[in-house]
């Protein structure tokens, strides 16, 4: 209608906003589910180990593009968990993407694991940017993004937070401004 003009980057912008809004709404309805437990879990014995060689081998193109180098440290001896295999694994990618986006090049990203009593510890660590206080207390928040506008959906780390909860576990966050996380 002459509004804009017909143009390969008006139609290029035109699909990169409906692509956000795709995603926009992928994530809410996730959230939407996760927060209504309107999902079953199909809770059976994984091993931390086949959790985390998932997660690094989905994310080391990832990685390798920004030259970050992921590492695990897992003891030989950790027991299984009882979980569910794809919504644990939704949430290892989900932290270890995070800590991707958030280290600069050429630093490390590590996905650890220690056994306490009768609970399993897992950790992603990372040497990027880290988080002053105010974003490190809200960061579990649906729609809190500190990406900008068109750059992340604030959903990610609310829906991991959901996840972690129904599988009846607990998730925290510790950080230093340009330490890590």
């Amino acid at each position: 209608d002459g509004v804009l003009p017909s143009t390969r980057e008006t139609f290029d912008q035109i699909h990169r906003e409906a692509d956000r809004l795709s995603r926009l709404v992928d994530d809410l309805q996730e959230l939407s589910r996760v927060e209504a437990k309107a999902y079953s879990l199909d809770i059976r014995s994984v091993t931390v180990s086949n959790l985390v060689q998932t997660t690094v081998k989905r994310l080391t193109p990832q990685a390798t593009a920004k030259r970050i180098t992921l590492h695990s440290n897992l003891p030989a001896d950790l027991p299984p968990l009882q979980a569910d295999e794809d919504r644990i694994t939704q949430v290892l990618v989900n932290l270890v993407a995070n800590a991707i986006q958030y280290t600069p090049e050429g630093g490390d990203v590590t996905i650890s694991a220690v056994r306490q009593a009768d609970e399993i510890h897992i950790s992603v660590k990372d040497t990027g940017v880290g988080m002053i206080p105010d974003v490190m207390n809200r960061v579990f928040e649906p729609f809190f993004t500190t990406r900008g506008v068109g750059k992340g959906t604030g959903m990610g780390l609310a829906v991991v937070y959901g996840i972690v909860k129904s599988l009846n576990g607990a998730i925290t966050v510790e950080s230093e401004p340009a330490v890590g996380s």
